[in-house]
């Protein structure tokens, strides 16, 4: 059983064999890389970052293509060389507009907006580019050698392995069946079930409840059993580029049911890095100019004195009252010139050899992500909140990720919400989502999720005179009086679906000349629309049944049951011609829209 954490700052993998030894979650085994060509110490995942020469072919990849472009890079450049980092999240990128369930663009981000709605409900898109799904197709590829040497070495086949990919609780349905496409296209076998998807958050859920938590301002102290049936906990899952949330309730046999929405924005810690490159060096050279030089001259200086706040942010805490001096490298110093030497002294309390930031400029950094992320808490602990009964347990806020591990959030959600939740951290966080999908690939403990929209599809259903609107009347060949553009509902919003669920509905061709079934799946926030053209409507996704192998049958024998699982990871259709009893081709095609 082999996980694979695709993050947008740094991916890994691990893997177990399936044994007895393994079969309790509390004492499974399992094996990770932590040797990366040119790491700067071991570490359980290498950078999402690619190297590509001017034909875009892969020169390297993770931490070794960081240090090729840093010590490199003018040469590299002149011969048309580029170097892609952070880049899962531009996968299907859509407009900044968008609802409080959905992820927010880098350029939102970067610029303090939250991109949070009061209101759920599917937006249209622009069109993806090509580039996105090449680079993670490269770099999953790299991941997938590496995983299976280790596998191999240890006598295992290919064949024998069952695969987990990690995606953000706030991906939808085409982003997820763009990744099966780069799943496939770096190697990962095809066949159904031989790859699964899991939601980041979820992953980590899967981990936290078998690793142990602790309860947050008190190292000592452990938390509560998140595996005991009735224990209702929210996952936040603090990435290097997002925070994801989702949360459960645990039924009577330890088995998570989804109970919150699926939540997502760019508030990774990440954009605290970009913040203080560009809104505070600039803040302090005073010279756009001086600081692209910087980054043209002496980029392996600039990444010195970022991975000097990288480790210092980490100990920063809410209460901080004492400054941070992060030393100026030569290269860098010997560039910024006597203006700005000046200036930074003038500034800084006649410091200049060093950049100074203090509480204030701190918490500034810390406010491009730390509020969006307390909304995101608010939102789903609201969402919790109301499905609470008298018999509910207390609540709990498990934070896991890498950004996790900072005492200022770690405060910040305390400090907010301590007194309506218990607020957990489970041991090294960062692995959480990597852990996690592997236990998830072992055995999946999601018993039921929630929908996110109402789906359905467009039938023709007996119009209704004086209800239906004229122009969507339709008279089939044979006379037949029908009413177009109906919404067949399968999912409603909000609905608590089994994993394993299939809902089934059966359809009539309308002509005797049809060869296949051709009809969108549909997604709304109306928990009962009419139909599929009601305002709020959108169609996700396209669904094709082939009828020729039944044409020569009668028209009313021609009837197929079209079947959907809402209930896991992905949107699932098949369908089964009534008269015979068998499956029959079924093409489900996904569009960027929602």
């Amino acid at each position: 059983m082999a996980g694979i954490d695709v993050g947008t700052h740094a991916i890994g993998s691990g893997w177990c064999v399936v044994s007895d030894a393994n079969a309790d979650a509390r004492s499974r085994k399992i094996h990770f890389c932590n040797q990366w060509d040119d790491q700067p110490a071991p570490t359980a995942k290498n950078l999402s970052a690619v190297l590509l020469n001017a034909n875009g072919d892969l020169i390297a990849w993770g931490f070794e293509a960081r240090r090729l472009w840093l010590t490199r890079g003018e040469s590299l450049k002149k011969e048309g060389a580029r170097y892609f980092a952070g880049f899962k999240m531009d996968l299907a990128a859509r407009p900044s507009t968008r609802s409080s369930g959905e992820c927010v663009p880098s350029s939102a981000a970067a610029s303090g907006e939250q991109g949070i709605e009061a209101d759920e409900a599917p937006k249209r898109s622009v069109p993806t580019d090509r580039v996105t799904p090449e680079l993670l197709t490269m770099l999953l590829r790299q991941v997938v050698r590496k995983t299976l040497e280790q596998i191999t070495a240890s006598g295992y086949d290919e064949d024998d392995i069952r695969w987990c990919l990690t995606v953000p609780a706030c991906w939808s349905d085409y982003q997820k069946a763009v990744m099966r496409d780069v799943a496939k296209n770096a190697g990962l076998p095809s066949e159904d079930g031989r790859v699964l998807l899991s939601l980041e958050p979820e992953s980590a859920a899967h981990h936290a409840r078998v690793s142990g938590v602790r309860v947050v301002g008190d190292p000592d102290a452990t938390g509560d059993d998140l595996m005991a049936p009735g224990a209702r906990f929210m996952v936040v899952d603090c990435g290097g580029g997002t925070v994801d949330i989702t949360a459960y309730e645990n039924d009577s046999d330890g088995r998570m049911i989804e109970i919150g929405q699926s939540l997502g924005g760019r508030f990774g810690s990440d954009f605290l890095n970009r913040a203080f490159e560009t809104d505070h060096l600039l803040d302090c050279l005073g010279d756009e100019e001086v600081l692209a030089e910087i980054k043209d001259n002496c980029p392996d200086a600039l990444l010195h004195l970022v991975d000097q706040w990288e480790r210092a942010k980490l100990h920063v805490t809410l209460d901080q009252d004492e400054s941070l001096n992060l030393m100026i490298p030569s290269a860098i110093d010997r560039r910024m010139g006597a203006a700005v030497r000046r200036r930074l002294a003038r500034r800084q309390s006649k410091v200049s050899d060093a950049i100074v930031l203090t509480p204030a400029h701190i918490h500034a950094l810390f406010d491009k992500v730390v509020p969006g992320t307390l909304e995101l808490i608010e939102t789903q602990l609201r969402e919790m909140e109301a499905t609470r009964t008298k018999e509910s347990g207390t609540d709990v806020i498990l934070l896991v990720g890498g950004f996790s591990s900072s005492p200022y959030l770690q405060q910040a959600v305390k400090e907010r919400f301590g007194a309506r939740a218990r607020v957990l951290v489970p041991p090294n966080p960062d692995i959480a989502v990597l852990f996690g999908a592997v236990h998830f690939c072992y055995e999946p403990q999601t018993r039921a999720r929630r929908s996110r929209f109402t789906y359905g599809t467009a039938v023709n259903l007996p119009f209704e005179e004086g209800v239906d609107p004229e122009e969507k009347r339709y008279v089939s060949s044979d006379g037949e009086v029908t009413c177009n553009d109906r919404f067949s509902i399968y999912a409603t919003a909000g609905q608590t679906i089994p994993t394993d669920a299939e809902v089934v509905h059966e359809y009539v061709p309308l002509e005797g000349d049809q060869k296949q079934l051709t009809f969108g799946i549909v997604a709304t926030s109306c928990p009962d629309p009419r139909y599929v053209t009601d305002e709020g409507c959108d169609e996700i996704g396209e669904v094709v049944v082939d009828l020729r192998p039944v044409m020569r049958f009668a028209l009313e024998e021609r009837a197929v049951k079209v079947y959907m699982k809402f209930g896991e990871t992905e949107i699932k259709v098949r369908t089964v011609v009534v008269q015979s009893g068998q499956e029959v081709a079924t093409g489900v095609r996904f569009h960027s829209n929602y």
